[in-house]
């Protein structure tokens, strides 16, 4: 017999966290998640002094009180052109088994009832994007069952993102909720008793209790003790009844944890449950209609961006090399410590910034753009056009770079000598995503359009539009 997850309702998750509700705060649902991941170069703001607020009045800074001020401004025609992106590395190249790992995907997402979830114009659209390719740019040179999980789990996670994404889906928490949910039965399976996987819980479920409509469902979801039942009856993960996304998910995380150290499989499920509080994060906050500020979009982007479940998933190339050769895992000790910290939040950062430039053409066709930094640097900083917007965040992208670097040499050379091929392997994982991203961005249907190209040499051509700022 199948067991239903939320099938055993007696009690709540908070009879069951042995105390942790006196150990979280209250602070803000997105700022708590986003602290869960370690400091970050001052929380942040080593950049976003925003370089002496942009080198001392190139741009006029608005009020912070009225960063979105509503008074009536003038339409104006606004040019809005690509900035060059030229970096230091080699230009990617692509794994050539990213075809065959694109059709192997689509037809797993399919075997597991994911298109019947999305509309058909979205499942369309996702399948289009080519996410293996884009995988593919980043990880040209990595071992074939390795590089198909890590297809399988982009794929995964972009359907997933536009089902969250979806309009008609913006006041139904309790779909989200019901997967959020369950992804976190699923990562606390052989880890019941991880205290900062459930102290991320009760931050979600706090959550969940602060609004209307999901208030019931936070109640009614009691995963520990589901949990707790499932276990006592020997049942197996497998038997648990699953929707199509978690369904996937639970096939991937059984591959990804065989045989992994307990410590690198307790750092990826925080880094999952982190990501998948995010989305819900950016759910609430477009069903509130909510206006971010520049420093929680950085913070939501870091987490919702997907980008640091694939950096992490090095430990699982580490452990495939600790069998041809001696490398050592990294403790927590430096996983967690600041400068390692520091060169995954650059990374994440760098990549989602890159995205928010290069697709914001995109976004502001489809009156989706209000959430990216661009948008949020134009308003808050007052610029004369998206334009000179774009332009600054890529200035801000350049000093990520460098941020990164300096916490990579840093993190090495206070490591012992047993650790640096796996900190040298981090590196040049984070190193990679910087031109694979570029070039995906610069060759795939997902962010281009027809009267807009993207060009390494500074030609990019002018996308003319009427731009209200409101």
């Amino acid at each position: 017999m199948e067991l239903s997850v939320g099938a055993y309702c007696n009690s709540r998750i908070f009879d069951c966290t042995r105390g942790l509700t006196s150990a979280c705060n209250q602070k803000s649902f997105t700022l708590r998640s986003a602290s869960a991941m370690g400091p970050s170069l001052n929380s942040d703001f080593t950049v976003f002094s925003i370089r002496s607020d942009l080198r001392e009045g190139r741009f006029i800074r608005q009020s912070k009180s009225d960063p979105y001020r509503t008074d009536i401004r003038s339409s104006s025609e606004n040019d809005f052109r690509v900035p060059d992106f030229q970096h230091r590395y080699p230009k990617a190249r692509l794994n050539p088994l990213a075809a065959q790992c694109h059709d192997i995907s689509n037809d797993w997402i399919v075997s597991l009832g994911i298109d019947k979830e999305l509309d058909p114009s979205m499942w369309q659209s996702c399948m289009a994007a080519k996410f293996s390719k884009f995988i593919g740019y980043i990880y040209d040179d990595i071992e074939p069952k390795d590089f198909l999980w890590l297809c399988k789990t982009s794929t995964l996670f972009l359907a997933f993102d536009s089902k969250m994404d979806d309009g008609e889906l913006a006041d139904r928490i309790d779909w989200s909720c019901d997967v959020i949910l369950d992804m976190n039965l699923v990562l606390l399976w052989n880890d019941p008793d991880n205290e900062r996987l459930l102290e991320g819980l009760k931050s979600i479920l706090d959550t969940l209790m602060e609004i209307e409509t999901s208030r019931k469902r936070a109640q009614l979801h009691t995963i520990h003790a589901d949990l707790v039942h499932a276990r006592n009856k020997s049942k197996s993960l497998l038997d648990v009844n699953l929707g199509a996304f978690m369904s996937g998910f639970r096939e991937l995380w059984l591959e990804y944890i065989e045989d992994l150290p307990v410590e690198c499989m307790c750092r990826q499920a925080e880094i999952f449950q982190q990501y998948t509080a995010g989305l819900f994060s950016e759910q609430i906050a477009r069903m509130k209609g909510t206006n971010i500020s520049l420093s929680d979009c950085i913070s939501v982007r870091r987490l919702t961006g997907g980008v640091m479940p694939i950096l992490v998933f090095s430990d699982r190339m580490i452990e495939h090399k600790r069998r041809k050769s001696p490398v050592s895992h990294l403790p927590d000790s430096l996983f967690y410590g600041e400068d390692m910290q520091n060169m995954l939040a650059a990374c994440t950062d760098i990549v989602s910034w890159h995205n928010d430039i290069f697709g914001f053409q995109k976004e502001l066709l489809n009156n989706d753009h209000k959430n990216t930094l661009v948008y949020i640097v134009f308003h808050e900083y007052n610029c004369q056009s998206y334009t000179q917007a774009g332009e600054l965040v890529l200035e801000l992208l350049h000093d990520r770079i460098a941020e990164m670097e300096l916490a990579y040499e840093r993190l090495r050379s206070a490591a012992a000598p047993e650790f640096h091929p796996a900190i040298d392997l981090f590196m040049k994982n984070c190193r990679d995503w910087i031109p694979g991203t570029h070039e995906y961005h610069k060759t795939s249907s997902r962010y281009n359009v027809s009267n807009f190209s993207i060009s390494d040499t500074g030609n990019s051509k002018k996308v003319e539009h009427i731009i209200k700022r409101q």
